[in-house]
Protein backbone atom coordinates (compact mmCIF):
# COMPACT_ATOMS: atom_id res chain seq x y z
CA UNK A 1 0.00 0.00 0.00
CA UNK A 2 1.36 3.13 -1.04
CA UNK A 3 1.09 6.30 1.62
CA UNK A 4 2.11 10.25 1.05
CA UNK A 5 3.83 11.34 3.64
CA UNK A 6 4.35 15.25 4.39
CA UNK A 7 7.51 16.55 5.55
CA UNK A 8 9.28 19.97 5.21
CA UNK A 9 6.50 20.52 2.39
CA UNK A 10 7.80 17.43 0.39
CA UNK A 11 5.42 14.70 -0.57
CA UNK A 12 7.44 11.28 0.11
CA UNK A 13 5.88 8.00 -1.03
CA UNK A 14 6.51 5.19 1.20
CA UNK A 15 5.15 1.72 0.57
CA UNK A 16 3.98 0.20 3.89
CA UNK A 17 2.36 -3.49 4.57
CA UNK A 18 -0.47 -2.83 7.15
CA UNK A 19 -3.38 -4.86 8.45
CA UNK A 20 -6.86 -4.19 7.13
CA UNK A 21 -8.29 -2.63 10.67
CA UNK A 22 -5.65 -1.02 13.60
CA UNK A 23 -7.75 -2.05 16.58
CA UNK A 24 -5.16 -1.68 20.36
CA UNK A 25 -3.49 -5.31 20.05
CA UNK A 26 -3.37 -5.80 16.15
CA UNK A 27 0.18 -6.33 14.51
CA UNK A 28 1.52 -2.59 13.63
CA UNK A 29 2.38 -1.75 9.85
CA UNK A 30 5.43 -3.43 8.71
CA UNK A 31 8.71 -1.41 6.64
CA UNK A 32 11.28 -3.07 4.56
CA UNK A 33 14.90 -2.82 6.03
CA UNK A 34 16.57 -1.63 2.94
CA UNK A 35 18.46 -4.17 1.28
CA UNK A 36 18.19 -6.91 4.03
CA UNK A 37 14.99 -7.58 2.78
CA UNK A 38 13.67 -7.95 6.60
CA UNK A 39 9.87 -6.88 6.60
CA UNK A 40 9.43 -5.77 10.34
CA UNK A 41 6.85 -3.89 12.74
CA UNK A 42 7.49 0.08 12.84
CA UNK A 43 8.72 -0.15 15.96
CA UNK A 44 11.82 -1.76 17.36
CA UNK A 45 12.74 -2.08 21.38
CA UNK A 46 15.94 -1.30 22.55
CA UNK A 47 16.80 -2.70 25.57
CA UNK A 48 19.37 0.16 27.51
CA UNK A 49 16.70 1.21 29.54
CA UNK A 50 15.80 -2.15 30.88
CA UNK A 51 19.40 -4.17 30.92
CA UNK A 52 21.58 -1.19 32.44
CA UNK A 53 18.96 0.23 35.62
CA UNK A 54 19.25 -3.63 36.34
CA UNK A 55 15.26 -4.62 35.54
CA UNK A 56 14.94 -8.32 36.10
CA UNK A 57 15.28 -11.37 33.97
CA UNK A 58 11.34 -11.73 34.38
CA UNK A 59 10.84 -8.17 33.71
CA UNK A 60 13.05 -7.77 30.44
CA UNK A 61 11.33 -10.77 28.84
CA UNK A 62 7.97 -9.82 29.88
CA UNK A 63 8.68 -6.31 27.82
CA UNK A 64 10.10 -7.68 24.92
CA UNK A 65 7.32 -10.61 24.53
CA UNK A 66 4.81 -7.85 24.95
CA UNK A 67 6.52 -5.98 22.04
CA UNK A 68 5.72 -9.24 19.98
CA UNK A 69 2.86 -9.86 21.09
CA UNK A 70 1.92 -6.12 20.49
CA UNK A 71 3.70 -4.99 17.80
CA UNK A 72 3.84 -8.53 16.03
CA UNK A 73 6.76 -9.78 14.65
CA UNK A 74 9.74 -10.25 13.90
CA UNK A 75 10.21 -6.85 16.10
CA UNK A 76 14.14 -5.40 16.21
CA UNK A 77 15.32 -5.70 19.98
CA UNK A 78 18.27 -3.44 20.53
CA UNK A 79 20.50 -6.01 22.65
CA UNK A 80 23.84 -3.45 23.10
CA UNK A 81 26.83 -6.02 24.60
CA UNK A 82 27.21 -3.03 27.75
CA UNK A 83 23.28 -3.14 28.47
CA UNK A 84 23.93 -4.86 31.79
CA UNK A 85 22.89 -8.65 31.67
CA UNK A 86 20.59 -7.88 28.72
CA UNK A 87 22.20 -10.66 26.70
CA UNK A 88 22.29 -13.28 28.92
CA UNK A 89 18.09 -12.37 30.33
CA UNK A 90 17.26 -12.25 26.38
CA UNK A 91 18.41 -15.98 26.01
CA UNK A 92 15.32 -18.02 27.24
CA UNK A 93 13.11 -15.86 25.41
CA UNK A 94 15.22 -16.39 22.16
CA UNK A 95 14.99 -20.32 22.45
CA UNK A 96 11.25 -20.04 22.23
CA UNK A 97 10.61 -16.99 19.82
CA UNK A 98 13.78 -16.92 17.79
CA UNK A 99 11.36 -16.15 14.19
CA UNK A 100 9.69 -13.22 16.28
CA UNK A 101 12.93 -11.30 16.96
CA UNK A 102 15.06 -9.43 15.04
CA UNK A 103 18.01 -9.56 17.33
CA UNK A 104 20.97 -6.79 16.80
CA UNK A 105 23.92 -6.85 18.60
CA UNK A 106 26.82 -4.29 18.49
CA UNK A 107 30.43 -3.82 19.15
CA UNK A 108 32.99 -0.57 20.05
CA UNK A 109 36.13 -2.57 18.61
CA UNK A 110 38.41 -1.04 15.80
CA UNK A 111 40.32 -3.95 14.68
CA UNK A 112 39.91 -7.22 13.53
CA UNK A 113 40.65 -9.77 16.19
CA UNK A 114 38.64 -7.77 19.01
CA UNK A 115 35.72 -7.30 16.62
CA UNK A 116 35.33 -10.90 16.20
CA UNK A 117 35.81 -11.97 19.56
CA UNK A 118 33.45 -9.63 20.82
CA UNK A 119 30.51 -10.56 18.46
CA UNK A 120 31.43 -14.60 19.10
CA UNK A 121 30.95 -13.05 23.47
CA UNK A 122 27.20 -11.90 22.55
CA UNK A 123 26.17 -14.87 20.40
CA UNK A 124 27.80 -16.99 22.95
CA UNK A 125 25.58 -14.91 25.89
CA UNK A 126 22.57 -14.75 24.02
CA UNK A 127 22.63 -18.60 23.16
CA UNK A 128 22.03 -18.49 19.41
CA UNK A 129 23.83 -19.98 16.01
CA UNK A 130 23.43 -16.42 14.94
CA UNK A 131 22.63 -12.41 15.33
CA UNK A 132 20.23 -10.74 12.12
CA UNK A 133 22.64 -8.14 12.39
CA UNK A 134 26.15 -6.43 14.19
CA UNK A 135 26.60 -2.96 14.35
CA UNK A 136 29.73 -1.12 14.39
CA UNK A 137 28.80 1.18 17.70
CA UNK A 138 29.48 5.15 17.87
CA UNK A 139 31.37 5.14 14.73
CA UNK A 140 31.51 9.11 15.13
CA UNK A 141 34.43 8.20 17.20
CA UNK A 142 35.76 5.25 15.37
CA UNK A 143 39.04 5.98 13.52
CA UNK A 144 37.87 6.46 10.00
CA UNK A 145 40.96 5.33 8.63
CA UNK A 146 41.66 2.67 10.53
CA UNK A 147 37.96 0.86 10.27
CA UNK A 148 38.23 0.44 6.50
CA UNK A 149 41.49 -0.91 6.32
CA UNK A 150 42.79 -4.30 6.67
CA UNK A 151 43.10 -5.54 10.02
CA UNK A 152 40.19 -3.10 10.85
CA UNK A 153 36.74 -3.10 11.96
CA UNK A 154 35.18 -3.88 9.12
CA UNK A 155 36.82 -6.69 8.16
CA UNK A 156 36.19 -8.03 11.08
CA UNK A 157 32.24 -7.95 10.14
CA UNK A 158 33.17 -9.64 7.26
CA UNK A 159 34.75 -11.97 9.18
CA UNK A 160 32.18 -13.25 11.58
CA UNK A 161 29.60 -12.58 8.20
CA UNK A 162 31.30 -15.34 6.59
CA UNK A 163 31.08 -17.59 9.24
CA UNK A 164 27.69 -17.24 9.63
CA UNK A 165 27.76 -15.58 13.01
CA UNK A 166 25.71 -12.53 11.53
CA UNK A 167 23.68 -12.12 8.54
CA UNK A 168 23.79 -8.65 7.93
CA UNK A 169 26.65 -5.60 8.83
CA UNK A 170 25.95 -1.69 9.98
CA UNK A 171 26.93 0.63 12.18
CA UNK A 172 24.71 3.05 14.80
CA UNK A 173 26.13 6.36 16.31
CA UNK A 174 24.72 9.66 18.46
CA UNK A 175 26.71 12.55 16.25
CA UNK A 176 29.49 12.78 13.97
CA UNK A 177 27.27 12.84 10.82
CA UNK A 178 30.21 13.26 8.41
CA UNK A 179 31.70 9.69 9.73
CA UNK A 180 28.51 8.17 8.99
CA UNK A 181 28.67 9.99 5.72
CA UNK A 182 31.92 8.77 4.87
CA UNK A 183 31.53 5.46 6.05
CA UNK A 184 28.33 4.58 4.25
CA UNK A 185 29.25 5.65 1.18
CA UNK A 186 31.52 2.20 0.82
CA UNK A 187 28.38 0.60 0.13
CA UNK A 188 29.70 -1.88 2.45
CA UNK A 189 26.47 -2.04 5.13
CA UNK A 190 23.40 -3.46 4.83
CA UNK A 191 21.52 -1.03 8.22
CA UNK A 192 22.24 2.09 10.21
CA UNK A 193 20.92 3.05 13.27
CA UNK A 194 20.72 6.52 13.98
CA UNK A 195 19.50 9.94 15.82
CA UNK A 196 16.03 10.61 14.35
CA UNK A 197 13.32 12.86 16.35
CA UNK A 198 12.18 16.24 16.07
CA UNK A 199 14.67 18.22 18.46
CA UNK A 200 17.83 16.77 17.19
CA UNK A 201 16.95 17.11 13.88
CA UNK A 202 17.95 21.09 14.04
CA UNK A 203 21.46 20.10 15.88
CA UNK A 204 22.33 16.88 14.33
CA UNK A 205 20.23 16.54 11.05
CA UNK A 206 20.75 13.19 9.96
CA UNK A 207 17.55 13.39 8.37
CA UNK A 208 18.95 15.60 5.36
CA UNK A 209 22.92 14.97 5.90
CA UNK A 210 22.69 10.83 6.10
CA UNK A 211 19.34 9.53 5.27
CA UNK A 212 20.21 10.45 1.37
CA UNK A 213 23.04 8.57 1.49
CA UNK A 214 21.40 5.10 3.30
CA UNK A 215 19.43 5.62 0.43
CA UNK A 216 21.88 5.93 -2.69
CA UNK A 217 22.61 2.45 -1.52
CA UNK A 218 19.39 0.80 0.01
CA UNK A 219 20.66 0.87 3.85
CA UNK A 220 18.17 0.11 6.13
CA UNK A 221 17.41 2.61 8.39
CA UNK A 222 16.96 2.33 11.99
CA UNK A 223 15.81 5.49 14.15
CA UNK A 224 17.10 5.54 17.20
CA UNK A 225 16.91 8.18 20.39
CA UNK A 226 12.92 9.20 19.02
CA UNK A 227 12.28 9.99 22.59
CA UNK A 228 15.39 12.08 22.65
CA UNK A 229 16.84 9.85 24.92
CA UNK A 230 16.96 10.23 28.90
CA UNK A 231 16.38 13.25 31.14
CA UNK A 232 17.97 11.45 33.74
CA UNK A 233 20.43 8.68 32.88
CA UNK A 234 19.58 5.30 32.40
CA UNK A 235 21.09 3.80 35.78
CA UNK A 236 17.60 4.72 37.63
CA UNK A 237 14.61 2.53 37.11
CA UNK A 238 12.49 5.90 36.89
CA UNK A 239 14.37 7.41 34.41
CA UNK A 240 11.84 9.24 31.71
CA UNK A 241 12.55 10.36 28.06
CA UNK A 242 12.65 14.12 27.35
CA UNK A 243 10.16 14.08 24.73
CA UNK A 244 7.08 13.31 27.37
CA UNK A 245 3.45 14.28 27.78
CA UNK A 246 2.36 15.95 24.81
CA UNK A 247 5.31 16.11 22.98
CA UNK A 248 5.61 12.18 23.09
CA UNK A 249 3.09 10.68 20.40
CA UNK A 250 4.75 13.66 18.04
CA UNK A 251 8.10 12.48 18.65
CA UNK A 252 7.14 8.99 17.02
CA UNK A 253 4.66 9.93 14.78
CA UNK A 254 7.40 12.36 13.48
CA UNK A 255 10.34 9.62 13.02
CA UNK A 256 7.63 7.15 11.23
CA UNK A 257 6.90 10.22 8.96
CA UNK A 258 10.88 10.63 8.02
CA UNK A 259 11.62 8.92 4.41
CA UNK A 260 13.66 5.95 4.05
CA UNK A 261 12.95 4.93 7.92
CA UNK A 262 12.30 1.45 8.57
CA UNK A 263 11.75 1.26 11.94
CA UNK A 264 11.53 3.58 15.01
CA UNK A 265 13.52 2.08 18.14
CA UNK A 266 12.28 3.20 21.47
CA UNK A 267 13.03 2.20 25.27
CA UNK A 268 10.56 0.41 26.73
CA UNK A 269 10.76 -0.18 30.23
CA UNK A 270 7.06 -1.80 31.13
CA UNK A 271 4.36 -3.69 28.99
CA UNK A 272 2.30 -0.58 29.82
CA UNK A 273 4.82 1.68 27.68
CA UNK A 274 5.27 -1.04 24.78
CA UNK A 275 1.56 -0.88 24.55
CA UNK A 276 1.28 3.39 24.57
CA UNK A 277 3.93 3.15 22.37
CA UNK A 278 1.94 0.49 20.15
CA UNK A 279 -1.05 2.68 20.11
CA UNK A 280 0.69 5.90 19.18
CA UNK A 281 2.40 3.87 16.15
CA UNK A 282 -1.11 2.84 15.36
CA UNK A 283 -2.24 6.54 15.27
CA UNK A 284 0.21 7.88 12.98
CA UNK A 285 -1.06 9.67 10.22
CA UNK A 286 1.26 12.03 7.59
CA UNK A 287 1.30 15.17 9.05
CA UNK A 288 0.21 18.24 7.29
CA UNK A 289 2.10 21.01 6.19
CA UNK A 290 0.87 23.09 9.32
CA UNK A 291 1.15 20.52 11.67
CA UNK A 292 4.83 19.47 10.64
CA UNK A 293 5.77 23.55 10.56
CA UNK A 294 4.78 23.61 14.20
CA UNK A 295 6.47 20.62 15.09
CA UNK A 296 9.59 21.94 13.58
CA UNK A 297 9.00 25.33 15.56
CA UNK A 298 8.64 22.97 19.08
CA UNK A 299 11.96 21.59 17.87
CA UNK A 300 14.04 24.66 17.44
CA UNK A 301 13.05 25.85 20.37
CA UNK A 302 13.68 22.49 22.67
CA UNK A 303 16.88 22.43 20.66
CA UNK A 304 18.61 25.56 22.08
CA UNK A 305 17.75 24.00 25.32
CA UNK A 306 19.30 20.79 24.50
CA UNK A 307 22.44 21.72 22.66
CA UNK A 308 24.44 19.09 21.45
CA UNK A 309 23.68 16.66 24.30
CA UNK A 310 24.75 13.77 22.45
CA UNK A 311 28.07 15.13 21.61
CA UNK A 312 29.10 16.75 18.88
CA UNK A 313 27.35 17.52 15.75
Amino acid sequence: MHRLAVLGGALAVRTETRPSKLLAGDPLPKRVLGRTGVNIPVLGLGLGPLGIAKFSAEELQAVVEASVEDWGGPVLVDAQWDYGEAELYLAPLLKKRRADIFIVIKTWEQETAKVVASIEKSIRRLGVESADAALLNNIGLMDQERLLKPGGALAGLHEIQKRGLVKHIGVSGHMRTKAFIRTLETGEFDLAMFVVNFVDRHTYNFEDKVIPVARKHNIGVAAMKVLGGSASGYERRDQHARLVGTDYEPAIHYALGVPDVCTAVIGCKSIDEVRLAGQAARRYRPMSKEEYQNLMKRGQLLAKNWGQHLGEA
